[in-house]
């Protein structure tokens, strides 16, 4: 590596280093906002509750009150209270005579089943009513749908119009997208175009939205986690560099998640051929950066993927860009790595990984950038309308 580049890589080590610290200062200075905040909260519950307290009046003062007033029969006694009552019927049913008796037990008895038609009448609606569906309730729920979002979005001027429009359509029916929209200035950290990528990944990635979210608290990471998954010899497994375990990270000056396409592809490869899970992602584009492969804002050099080949134990063949010539690496069991420009797969450059061919002959592709993209079948001529060049790969 020439002192031009050793000039440039310090350089970007530097700024990452300096976006590091400048993030850590922002966490520590929420941490004692928050923290200020708490402890005023708290002050003012102490002072408010006793007062409150002291203004409501005793519980057991009120209780007592109502049994005075509840007590029954007073000084008098039950049985006195009996006996006046018994001797007022008397009294009156004397007064009445026996002609007054009858019409009185008539009067009763056409009150009585008076009463019990009023009582089974409201018996029988309200049965009824209590079958029926509350039928305003669930029409109303039906209008709402389901999955609305009524977080308000705000967006920077000078955003992306097309972009702004995908944003707010998708923030209508998700609080992670409205969170990402509402903050829209936290992804600009390295610049406009850096913020563009983030904000669509997050609008055309569902996979990719909790590691947007994330970002503007975990840019940039001094190192990458450790993969530790398992994988399994002939089976090339799915790998994204937004990744959240070495996403975070620096590479080509700007985040991993956009830069990192080229190690992630070859770092598929190599574990699907050899079995084995020691190099992720992150590190293999440490060996690009140690090799003096990884260029300044433009990811990595395509000849790392030939001169790097034998050190990872695999061979690899650059083949004509022809529908043939991928068909045959293919139909012979090796996995081809195909640079694409401007087309279905990217704007500018891309790398990802085609595994083989389906049962109808179009292609398999692990798309380090797209879970969307690789769930899906290619047709093998529209994917040579794009590409660049294509490397074979099969184990040494």
């Amino acid at each position: 590596m020439d002192d031009r580049v050793h000039g440039d890589v310090d350089d970007a080590r530097r700024r990452a280093r300096e976006r590091l610290a400048a993030r850590q200062g922002r966490i520590a200075a929420e941490e004692g906002r928050r923290s200020a905040g708490s402890g005023r909260q708290r002050g003012l519950r102490g002072d408010d509750q006793p007062a409150a307290r002291e203004s409501r009046p005793s519980r057991g003062r009120a209780d007592e009150g109502r049994s005075e007033h509840t007590a029954p029969g007073g000084r008098e006694g039950l049985a006195g209270v009996v006996g006046r009552i018994v001797q007022a019927a008397g009294g009156f049913f004397a007064s009445l005579g026996m002609r007054g008796i009858v019409i009185l037990i008539i009067v009763a008895a056409a009150l009585i089943m008076l009463a019990f038609g009023v009582s089974s009448c409201v018996s029988s609606c309200s049965s009824d009513q209590a079958s029926q569906p509350p039928q305003a309730e669930t029409e109303s729920q039906g209008e709402a749908g389901e999955g609305a979002v009524t977080t308000p979005v705000s967006l920077p001027e000078g955003l992306d119009a097309d972009l702004a429009a995908s944003l707010e359509e998708a923030a209508a029916s998700s609080e992670d997208i409205a969170w990402i929209a509402n903050h829209a200035t936290d992804y600009a950290i390295d610049g406009d175009m850096v913020q563009y990528k983030l904000l669509k990944l997050a609008v055309e990635e569902p996979a990719a939205v909790g590691f947007v979210k994330g970002f503007p608290e975990s840019y940039p990471a001094e190192s990458a986690e450790a993969f530790g998954d398992a994988v399994e010899s002939g089976t090339v497994p799915r790998l994204y560099q937004w990744d959240p375990r070495w996403g975070y990270t620096v590479y080509s000056s700007t985040t991993f998640a956009l830069t990192g396409c080229c190690p992630t592809a070859l770092s598929m490869v190599y574990m699907g051929l050899t079995g084995q899970n020691d190099i992720s992602p992150y590190d293999m584009g440490v060996r690009a950066e140690n090799g003096g492969y990884m260029t300044q804002y433009n990811g990595t050099d395509a000849s790392f993927l030939v001169n790097e080949a034998t050190s990872l134990g695999l061979a690899c063949t650059e083949i004509g860009v022809s529908a043939d010539a991928l068909r045959e690496a293919l139909a012979s069991g090796n996995v081809v790595i195909c640079n694409v420009g401007p087309g279905d797969f990217t704007e500018g450059g891309h790398y990802f990984v085609i595994t083989g061919l389906s049962d109808d002959g179009t292609a398999v592709v692990n798309d380090p950038y797209s879970a969307e993209r690789s769930e899906k079948t290619w047709d093998v001529d529209q994917i040579i309308g794009q590409t660049k060049a294509l490397y074979s790969y099969s184990a040494a």
